[in-house]
């Protein structure tokens, strides 16, 4: 219990955009498992160039609490103008609790709660705000597929001069084990609101880099490719499709090291 507080204090008071190096979102909880990770996400439209590299350090205390740190990097170029901007984005960190064990006719339950902190220091890269989230995950696994079911509610820190919503994000992530390799992953993911969501699910979220200002709902649709190297070495790489007709490109390595 002494080491699970002091790494809630560290992830309450750490202070860099939120960025998973991972394709899909899923939550698995294992017993002191520690993962990291890293990875690559680009996109390109007629106004300007994307480059992130989300950075990924993940640890479990317990069989039932898991801690997640996000920091990532950002290169922004403007084609119109011939401007880059680069630099540190928002910094993410997560604690979530699976208070249910999945037994063999029911899914496991888990909350979490998501802090992203204000470190991006262009305001191209974020908001300069902090944001707060609380969600809970249904997830299942099976013999062939693993899924997670998640909801996510975000009270949005809004900048001076722009008025913000309150985000609401819901996704579905599964995963199909081809073989002891190969996985194909898939999520669906929608919000509402006009702040950035939480559940990008690239590694970071191409667009989640600061804040959404024409509002309404939005969904996006990845599909990727996982290897297994070795029992502890997985390798990533797929695409993102918007509902504003964007695409997203990733592509990411985690380390896992917990017993196979």
């Amino acid at each position: 219990m002494r080491t699970a507080a002091f790494l809630i204090l560290v992830c309450m008071v750490a202070g860099t955009q939120p960025a998973s190096a991972k394709i899909v979102k899923t939550k698995r909880f294992r017993e002191l498992a520690l993962v990291v990770g890293s990875g690559i996400e680009y996109q390109s439209d007629s106004d300007q160039t994307e480059y992130g590299y989300p950075f990924l350090l993940e640890y479990g205390p317990s069989d039932a609490l898991k801690i997640t740190l996000e920091p990532s990097y950002v290169s922004l170029r403007d084609k119109n103008v011939g401007r880059t901007v680069q630099g540190l984005g928002d910094f993410e960190t997560t604690l979530a609790w699976e208070f249910l064990r999945a037994r063999r006719n029911r899914p496991a339950l888990a909350v979490e709660g998501i802090v992203k902190w204000p470190t991006a220091k262009h305001d191209e890269i974020g908001t300069g705000k902090t944001d707060y989230s609380l969600g809970g995950i249904v997830s299942k696994e099976f013999v062939r597929m693993d899924l997670d079911l998640e909801a996510v509610y975000t009270f949005v820190g809004s900048p001076a001069g722009a008025s913000l919503q309150n985000t609401f994000e819901t996704s579905l992530a599964a995963e199909w084990h081809l073989s002891s390799f190969f996985d194909i992953e898939a999520e669906a993911l929608t919000s509402v609101g006009t702040g950035r969501t939480h559940g990008q699910s690239g590694i970071g979220g191409f667009g989640g880099l600061g804040a959404s200002e024409q509002g309404g709902r939005e969904s996006e649709g990845t599909l990727g490719l996982a290897e297994h190297l070795s029992d502890h070495l997985k390798l990533e790489e797929g695409f993102i499709y918007k509902s504003d007709g964007t695409w997203q490109a990733v592509a990411a390595w985690e380390l896992d090291f917990a017993e196979p």
